[in-house]
């Protein structure tokens, strides 16, 4: 499960759908390598143009700015489109994304819906618990050792 929080996730697949829904995915989603993209027309080809951007970032490796002396130091630089998350949080999250999709379409069709549209899978994904946000916390004191009780 990638370390993101709830709201993110869920705009994260917002902008997905919404980019499918007006047409504009395949600019929004462009791998960026010169060749041309496939064609995106539904919500898990935008998952998967998602993922693709977020395996290129991690497969050139980091960027290094530069370094000290003698290596001690190194800084890197952060993806150009994501600065706020690392590479990995965006792939790991690519895949979760992918996940909850496949349990929303099977969920769908033991419900017998078979073939259903993008805003019915997207309704599924957002009520799922990895899009949820933490409302209630309950502690765990059942390894909690007080001094001088034995």
């Amino acid at each position: 499960m990638s370390s993101l929080r709830a709201e993110i996730k869920r705009s994260f697949l917002q902008s997905l759908l919404d980019a499918v829904q007006d047409s504009n995915a395949e600019t929004d989603l462009a791998s960026g390598t010169g060749s041309a993209d496939a064609p995106i027309a539904t919500l898990l080809e935008a998952m998967k143009a998602f993922q693709r951007q977020g395996f290129n970032a991690l497969k050139s490796g980091r960027l290094s700015l530069g370094s000290t002396g003698l290596g001690q130091e190194v800084r890197w630089a952060p993806p150009l489109v994501w600065r706020s998350f690392t590479q990995e949080d965006v792939f790991g999250f690519a895949q979760e994304m992918r996940e909850v999709y496949n349990d929303a379409v099977t969920n769908l069709s033991g419900q017998g819906n078979t073939d259903p549209d993008d805003p019915t899978i997207f309704a599924v994904m957002m009520a799922d618990d990895r899009f949820q946000t933490v409302t209630s916390l309950q502690r765990d004191f059942t390894t909690l050792r007080w001094v001088g009780r034995y």
